[in-house]
Order: C-alpha cells, then sequence, then structure tokens
C-alpha cells in the first residue's frame, strides 16, 4: 500500500508541474520579446532582392537551440514588407536590424521603413523603441538601427 501511495504521489507532483513548463522558445522574467520590421514603398516587385539582418541568440544552424549569445542572422523578404519576432532577449543585450536591395542602383521612388519594437513577458503588446527611414538602400550601403535592451 504504501508503495502505491508513493507512485501517487510523484504522479501528482508530475502533474501539477505541467502547467510551469516552458519551452526553449518562451520568453523567461530576466529577457525580452523583440519584433523586427521592414517595409519598402515601391512600384517594383521586391521578391527576392531585398534583404535584411537582424541580431538573434539562437543558434544559426539548429533553430531550437538556444544560446544566449548574439547572432546576426540574414534573410531574404518575399515581398516588400517582413517582421520577425526574436524571442528570449537578454536583458542588456545590444541589437541591429539592417535591410538593403541588393540591385546594382538605387530603384526609383522606392523608399524603406524600419522599426525595432519591445516586450517584456508573453503578452505580445509591443512598444516601438526605435525607427529609420530612407530612400532605396543599397547592399554596400544598408539602413541600419541598433537598440540597447533595457537591464531592468
Amino acid at each position: 500500500m504504501l508503495n502505491y501511495f508513493s507512485i501517487l504521489a510523484c504522479l501528482l507532483v508530475t502533474l501539477s508541474s505541467c502547467d510551469d513548463y516552458i519551452s526553449d522558445y518562451d520568453t523567461r522574467k530576466n529577457e525580452y520579446t523583440l519584433r523586427y520590421s521592414v517595409t519598402y514603398s515601391t512600384t517594383y516587385d521586391f521578391h527576392n532582392i531585398a534583404y535584411i539582418s537582424f541580431t538573434d541568440f539562437f543558434d544559426k544552424e539548429d533553430w531550437s537551440k538556444y544560446t544566449g549569445q548574439p547572432t546576426q542572422i540574414e534573410r531574404r523578404i518575399d515581398g516588400t514588407d517582413a517582421y520577425v519576432t526574436v524571442t528570449r532577449v537578454p536583458k542588456g543585450a545590444h541589437v541591429e536590424l539592417s535591410t538593403y536591395v541588393d540591385v546594382d542602383e538605387a530603384l526609383p521612388n522606392t523608399k524603406v521603413e524600419i522599426s525595432i519594437e519591445v516586450v517584456k513577458g508573453k503578452k505580445y503588446d509591443f512598444t516601438e523603441v526605435k525607427t529609420a527611414n530612407a530612400d532605396c538602400p543599397l547592399k554596400g550601403n544598408p539602413l541600419t538601427i541598433s537598440y540597447d535592451v533595457p537591464n531592468e
């Protein structure tokens, strides 16, 4: 009878802790969630010629492995706008966002706006903390902004 009681007690403890499970992607109390946004206004089709580069804290090779170390990731934008949500950004981290168009000369009447937004905790109530806009940025001269995540 004592064996059954100890097994039942262990099972109850295990089941009661299921609500507290935190995945590797969940933002902890001492971390932030960021959203990087890029929007181009243009009459040109941007498929596969616009790029964004942003700071992430997961392994480049294994996206499921959190490292806590800043890594710069570069991606093509499929269209004229994109946003990337980055979880588990440590307090005090320095992050960067940049974008460019991979063409030989600037496309006429092409503007871009980029922004970094931040939220603390699990709610996705983002607040814009940094923004910039420019004419069509080229590969050799990307539009770049940076932000120091609060240490509080």
